[in-house]
């Protein structure tokens, strides 16, 4: 076990280490090492998943749906909030700390050889994914779902040939490195279409879905959307949900239950369900329901301590979402703790947050790079708990980093109690 902890503990230093010297490189030098590797991403299938918004929600609720009807699924995201592990998932699970040394191994040593011949080292990013890709096939995935990164176009993950698509909500963020309208943010996630793979689209704002439609026309791929009033699941027997109500997915109007929190989630829910109904369509209605209703997912309103909710949300549209969320559902007193990831965003978003009902303080934490200081962290931690304990909802929202920090502090704070509780 030592050894094999040792070795893990090399892998993270090593991919710690890689963040400071290793950049983003061509997609050409990601197919350079997969064709060393043996290129385990042609073995596999994939539905590939991108979009600003709502990307880790429809794969969790496509994880949930497959893994529950019996497939077995890899699952690559990002960003991590605790673990590392947590961005490479087989059948709804972390990859283990022993599996991801031996992948990490193997990865390290075609990168090596392919650094050798002239390729570039790949980023922190370009190396999960590859580790992602030959775990799935080593662990005979059936089908992976993958999330890119940033972007779609220029990303790793786009070295794919999916099965299907999925286009999520599209919104501005980024901008330094996608572009600073929506049109060509659209751009660089439409790249992910590919010649005559089915895409599925939410319906959105016209100037994104003009960029869509008109990509999916060139590459001459099916073109599906899903709109906000309702998804056909058949047309012969005339299922759907119901949007506007939230509460029906036949003419019986029975129960539709989500297992991921807020009205913006039945949009990603509709977007896997239909993914599923494309390629799969022996899985039952009543699995595809039951997946919807257990899907979890860790940093999206999720609720870490009685009273206390991280979020990872950080940007206008997601701050959006995540307003009419308190307003609708949370009517109690609340604090909100923001450390906003993006500067540009920072004044729109607070104004947002200063409408929500009952807020009765919005305290700011900063964010320096890509890091919440200790000293800062810990001051409004204590004020959470404290208020926590005053009966007053806290929220965490504006970084995965702060959505993180606040995860990792109370999963350690555990531990330490669950140990006293042994030694006693």
């Amino acid at each position: 076990m030592k050894n094999n902890m040792a070795d893990y503990e090399e892998a993270r230093n090593y991919l710690d280490h890689v963040t400071g010297f290793a950049k983003k490189t061509a997609l050409s030098n990601v197919q350079w090492i997969l064709d060393v590797l043996g290129n385990p991403e042609k073995e596999l299938s994939f539905i590939h998943v991108a979009g600003t918004n709502g990307k880790g929600s429809v794969c969790a609720f496509l994880d949930s749906i497959l893994t529950g009807a019996g497939k077995k699924t890899g699952r690559f995201t990002s960003p991590h909030l605790v673990r590392i592990e947590e961005r490479i998932q087989f059948c709804g699970r972390e990859i283990s700390k022993i599996r991801f040394a031996q992948v990490f191994t193997e990865v390290k040593e075609a990168v090596s050889q392919a650094v050798k011949e002239g390729a570039a080292h790949p980023s922190f990013f370009e190396f999960l994914f590859l580790m992602s890709v030959v775990f799935f096939k080593e662990e005979e995935a059936e089908i992976c779902i993958m999330e890119t990164g940033m972007g779609g176009r220029h990303d790793a993950t786009n070295v794919i040939m999916p099965e299907v698509s999925i286009l999520t909500a599209v919104s501005l963020d980024h901008q330094e490195f996608l572009g600073d309208t929506l049109e060509l943010i659209a751009g660089e996630k439409a790249g992910i279409i590919k010649p005559k793979v089915p895409v599925i689209c939410l319906e959105q704002k016209p100037e994104v879905m003009e960029v869509f439609q008109a990509e999916a026309e060139r590459q001459k791929s099916e073109f599906l959307t899903i709109s906000k009033d309702n998804l056909i699941f058949s047309e012969k027997s005339c299922d759907y949900i119901d949007f506007f109500k939230k509460s029906a997915y036949d003419k019986k109007s029975k129960c539709l239950k989500l297992g991921l929190f807020g009205d913006f989630q039945y949009e990603n829910a509709a977007l896997a369900a239909a993914a599923v109904h494309l390629l799969f369509p022996e899985i039952s209605r009543r699995d595809v329901f039951c997946g919807l209703a257990s899907a979890s997912l860790t940093g999206r309103m999720e609720e870490v301590s009685p009273g206390i909710y991280i979020d990872g949300g950080h940007n206008l549209q997601a701050a959006e979402a995540f307003c009419h969320t308190l307003d609708s559902y949370f009517p109690q007193r609340k604090l909100i703790v923001f450390a906003p990831s993006h500067r540009q965003e920072e004044e729109g978003i607070l104004k947002l947050l200063k409408k929500v009902k009952n807020v009765e303080g919005i305290l700011k934490v900063p964010v320096e790079n890509r890091k919440i200081p200790d000293d800062d962290f810990i001051k409004a931690y204590k004020t959470m708990i404290q208020k926590s304990e005053e009966g007053i909802l806290c929220f965490c929202i504006g970084s995965f980093y702060l959505a993180g920090k606040v995860k990792n502090y109370m999963e350690e704070e555990n531990d330490q109690l669950q140990r006293r509780i042994k030694e006693v």
